[in-house]
């Protein structure tokens, strides 16, 4: 399930970068080229930023390159690096229900009837995006606390992998 997860938010990013370049591009050429600035061009650019900001900072998040201290983490032995990460996982997917997850449902609710400026999109469809990466970090947190509760069980297979 993780592999799948991984492949379409790895193929969706890509998308969206892509024709977010496309798009500077045309902007350049409409406003510079043919003197008629696109209206909609910088809206669609903010909210796909938006979106993949959020989408890949989750996947950062589920292949551990985000930022971490470790200085902590690295005098404590084996068993206890893991369960200090299981608590620190937990913590992750407290905060993310509360703020990314609640906080969003409320905050879709409280715009559901705002619209965009240019595009006329409902606003609901933006704030959406906090919504999903938040989901997203809760599955990886748990995927890490499981992997984690395995290695616990099981450490002589986890230092063999290193």
């Amino acid at each position: 399930m993780r592999k799948v997860i991984d492949k379409i938010i790895e193929i969706l990013c890509t998308l969206i970068m892509g024709y977010m370049v496309l798009d500077v591009c045309w902007m350049v050429i409409a406003r510079f080229v043919l003197k008629n600035p696109s209206t909609t061009s910088e809206e669609v650019l903010r909210y796909l930023l938006v979106w993949t900001t959020m989408i890949g900072g989750a996947y950062a998040y589920g292949r551990r390159k985000h930022l971490s201290i470790t200085m902590l983490t690295k005098k404590l032995s084996f068993r206890g690096q893991k369960i200090l990460d299981i608590g620190v996982q937990a913590i992750v997917i407290v905060f993310c229900v509360i703020v990314m997850i609640l906080g969003d449902l409320r905050l879709v609710q409280t715009t559901s009837n705002q619209i965009s400026s240019a595009l006329h999109l409902p606003m609901p469809y933006v704030y959406a995006s906090i919504l999903v990466g938040g989901i997203l970090i809760v599955f990886y947190s748990i995927i890490f606390i499981l992997e984690d509760l395995k290695a616990i069980r099981n450490p002589e297979i986890e230092t063999a992998k290193q």
